[in-house]
């Protein structure tokens, strides 16, 4: 007896614990207490042997050094690329956390209840207690239900979910998961969640023998996890920042990043599979999303990442009709129903070599949707009308090449979408399309005939079409310098002033947009599946494009040049910023009358 207390070295307190016990308890045994003691004792200075040793799980050597660093320090920052197993890595971390320090608080928070809510469905309840029955048997209740997500364990350690706004005041934790910490909003990390924290104080602490012992005095645990990002100014990398000088000082931080080398590596993902999805993401969301690269604007960029990214908030997505549903004569189930006074146009930029990588002919839908204010003066109600805010629910981008073929494809367009007017650039060949339109066209694929269209502010063209009652809907641009110039200015100023909806990113679109789409899950044919996917990748490579331009200003005009860099495109930039363009005119004529305004025609 005397060899043992002495090898596990124990206070006057815990030698006499075991009298505490009944006799026929496991820990009435001196030796047995001792022993526990030191398992527990070791098993919290090295938490990757307790996955190992107690709960049977095996780890790959990445998991196991991040759960042991995440064990020693209180400020824990993950950046990880996609499909690293970073919600695996924290759900077992919160499971042992929990299990090794009774009556813990552990919160897990996110911007949405369904993001946090999937470790605890997904990773604890599901996987874990799947592969490990000592983590089964830790846990006394759970539940899943919508507004109460929770893991109960037998030792009065709970780990439950939250979602990241004001409603969440007043919780407390000792220790706090951020996921997809990038997501939520600052304000209410300061006033909401960090206040949650409170130390861990146990019964045993009000003994002065230990409460007044700074070493057993604990601090609550925080920690954050997340993609990369733009590195823009957001708060993401002012908690990247710390945690990498804390780690430097030894100060009880941790700075954790995986990229897509360990996907690689642990067959967390096949090569196949990641060239697969370099085909489909524009540069930015690789490196972002997989490289987990912190990506900066250029200081030369007119556009940048951080002014277009903020701006892909729209989760409404258009898809026009396919040909077997036109001739059935189905309705379009993805149509979008216009509101009061909505205009729309198809906003296209054209190419004339079919088949060439570095030449697209872009064709963009675009909404122009009223906006006003009303106030009240005198007791009378008075409108005030702000213009338009354009989203952007479909891009297209092809290299068909023939002009009849491309005048047909914007009338499908045109149709489909229901729009008001065709905006083209009429420079390089465009003028073709212009022409083309002005004419019957026969479409073969659907078999039917398209009446003609007129240009509305160029004569000179609106002369070639047959027809004098065709409609006026064809805006042609014929861009100067000057005129660019205008362009470039104003969809920049567009999108400040947050008038510009684009599409939410593509893995946005596959964690909320896609799965409820019934048409994708259960296509089987993966290049149709693309179908579904492809406005939010022509979105992602739009902002791309729009951020690598470079621009110039002219010493003695002032004019603003945009233009590409090497092998680089801008004719997705240029077909969405000559459609707000559009709508900066129509505003023009909206501004210039104070009762209900009509639509005119305008020149260039």
């Amino acid at each position: 007896m005397m060899n043992n207390l002495t090898q596990y070295p124990a206070d006057r307190n815990q030698k006499d614990l075991y009298k505490k016990f009944p006799s026929t308890h496991y820990l009435s045994n001196p030796t047995n207490v001792l022993h526990a003691l030191a398992w527990c004792t070791f098993w919290r200075r090295n938490m990757h042997r307790f996955v190992k040793d107690y709960l049977k799980l095996s780890l790959y050597i990445y998991q196991e050094l991040a759960i042991y660093l995440m064990d020693i320090s209180n400020f824990i920052c993950i950046i990880a690329s996609r499909n690293d197993a970073k919600s695996f890595i924290i759900a077992l971390y919160a499971c042992c956390r929990c299990i090794l320090y009774p009556g813990t608080k552990f919160r897990i928070g996110s911007s949405t209840k369904k993001q946090a809510k999937l470790i605890v469905s997904d990773k604890i309840l599901d996987e874990l207690c799947e592969w490990s029955k000592p983590l089964k048997a830790e846990i006394e209740d759970w539940s899943t239900s919508e507004n109460n997500i929770f893991v109960k364990f037998r030792n009065g350690s709970k780990i439950t979910v939250f979602v990241a706004n004001d409603n969440a005041r007043g919780l407390r934790s000792n220790a706090i998961c951020r996921e997809e910490f990038r997501m939520i909003d600052k304000k209410i990390e300061d006033s909401v969640i960090s206040p949650f924290q409170t130390v861990r104080n146990q019964p045993y602490m009000l003994n002065p023998y230990y409460g007044e012992n700074t070493v057993l005095q604990e601090d609550p645990v925080d920690v954050y996890i997340s993609s990369s990002w733009i590195d823009n100014g957001a708060w993401i990398w002012d908690i990247v920042d710390q945690s990498y000088e804390g780690m430097q000082k030894h100060n009880g931080a941790v700075l954790l990043t995986f990229d897509e080398s360990i996907t690689l590596k642990h067959h967390l993902k096949t090569l196949k599979q990641l060239i697969r999805e370099r085909k489909k993401q524009d540069p930015v969301t690789w490196k972002i999303e997989f490289l987990n690269l912190r990506v900066k604007d250029s200081m030369s960029s007119y556009f940048t990442y951080s002014m277009l990214m903020n701006r892909q908030i729209s989760k409404h997505v258009f898809y026009p009709r396919n040909t077997l549903d036109y001739k059935n004569n189905k309705r379009n189930k993805y149509a979008i129903p216009k509101i009061d006074n909505e205009v729309r146009i198809v906003s296209n930029d054209i190419a004339f070599v079919a088949g060439s990588q570095n030449d697209n002919s872009v064709y963009a839908c675009v909404r122009g949707i009223p906006e006003s204010s009303t106030y009240l003066s005198n007791n009378n109600e008075i409108e005030v009308k702000q213009g338009y805010r354009r989203q952007y629910p479909y891009i297209e981008s092809n290299q068909i090449g023939d002009t009849t073929l491309q005048a047909i494809r914007i009338r499908q367009l045109y149709e489909d979408f229901d729009a008001d007017y065709i905006v083209i650039d009429a420079r390089s060949g465009g003028i073709q399309i212009i022409y083309a339109l002005q004419k019957v066209l026969f479409d073969e694929e659907r078999g039917v005939e398209y009446p003609p269209l007129k240009c509305m502010n160029v004569d000179e063209y609106a002369k070639v079409c047959p027809d004098p009652n065709a409609p006026a809907c064809i805006y042609a641009v014929n861009a100067t310098q000057n005129l660019n110039s205008e362009i470039a200015t104003s969809f920049r100023k567009n999108l400040i002033e947050n008038k510009i909806d684009f599409l939410v990113n593509y893995n946005t679109a596959k964690e909320e947009i896609l799965p409820n789409n019934n048409d994708y899950k259960n296509e089987i044919d993966p290049n149709i599946q693309v179908e579904y996917e492809r406005p939010f990748l022509e979105t992602q490579a739009m902002i791309s494009e729009c951020a690598e331009l470079q621009y110039e200003k002219m010493p003695q005009t002032g004019i603003i040049k945009i233009y590409e860099q090497g092998k680089n495109r801008k004719d997705r930039y240029t077909a969405c910023s000559y459609g707000s363009y559009f709508f900066d005119q129509l505003e023009l004529d909206m501004m210039g009358n104070s009762s209900e305004y009509e639509y005119v025609t305008f020149i260039n």
